[in-house]
């Protein structure tokens, strides 16, 4: 990793660590620094996108509102149909314990470390949630909390909404993700159907009016409580169809952000 130099926290810098899991080269950038003395929550990000598409830049509008208060750390994982279920989520906890590892040189506290992400994104945030639980990270480190903005959560695509939804892409994407139909039954790709959900990292939940994706992570935030985890979530309304609310497009934006920086001062 090579050293950060004084620099606006908005403004990014890049890195990358090499896979235990798959040997590849993984790209991180990585928005806002602290001080030792001061050190800051940090925040493993996965952008958005429907496994098979998107990009890290995608994260960058909503890491650089958080980079006042927080590390985001924001990771290039590797789409599929290149790299899909199960080693895209063995790179994606590799990635968090890299950033717990390295999270000092980062002057971001390793016991305050969440996991964050968006529609695809979120499904692994969701995952790496469950990882942390089953295989820990460390020291006896824990996760503080997962941020669940819109999340993929059901590969079978079952819910209402998602139902209701016109040439929705996500059916695709998860044929790509998971080009062995069983494994839609592990709870490492469908979270939403996980029978053991207890004892997870405290979850915020986001979703918007105009995402078909909205009616499984409900769902799923009503199954979280009922197992015991502590559970906040909210609706938002983004008007234009395609926005994702972790874009600065989206008219509820600025609330994703005061909820997210409220969400962690709470848990931190």
């Amino acid at each position: 990793m090579k050293p950060v130099s004084d620099h606006q926290p908005s403004q990014p810098w890049s890195t990358s660590f090499i896979s235990a899991h798959t040997d590849r080269l993984v790209g991180i950038q990585v928005f806002g620094h602290g001080k030792h003395e001061l050190a800051k929550p940090v925040i493993v990000y996965f952008h958005g996108g429907l496994f098979n598409c998107g990009s890290v830049e995608d994260a960058s509008g909503l890491a650089r509102m958080l980079a006042n208060d927080c590390v985001v750390v924001c990771v290039d994982y590797p789409l599929a149909p290149q790299l899909h279920f199960p080693d895209t989520v063995e790179v994606v906890f590799d990635a968090t314990q890299w950033v717990h590892k390295q999270a000092k040189k980062l002057g971001a506290d390793p016991k305050q470390l969440f996991v964050a992400g968006d529609q695809a994104g979120g499904n692994l945030a969701a995952v790496v949630a469950m990882m942390a639980r089953d295989r820990g990270l460390g020291r006896g480190s824990h996760l503080k909390g997962q941020i669940l903005i819109n999340p993929m959560l059901d590969p079978g695509q079952s819910t209402l909404s998602m139902r209701a939804a016109e040439d929705c892409p996500c059916r695709k994407a998860w044929a790509d993700y998971l080009p062995v139909a069983s494994d839609a039954l592990h709870p490492y790709a469908a979270p939403l159907h996980s029978k053991r959900l207890a004892e997870l990292a405290p979850a915020l939940i986001l979703t918007s009016d105009n995402e078909p994706l909205r009616d499984e992570a409900e769902l799923y935030a009503s199954r979280l409580i009922a197992a015991g985890v502590s559970v906040k979530v909210r609706r938002l309304s983004c008007q234009k169809e395609k926005d994702s609310l972790a874009s600065p497009r989206c008219q509820g934006f600025h609330e994703v952000t005061q909820l997210i920086t409220q969400f962690i001062t709470e848990m931190a």
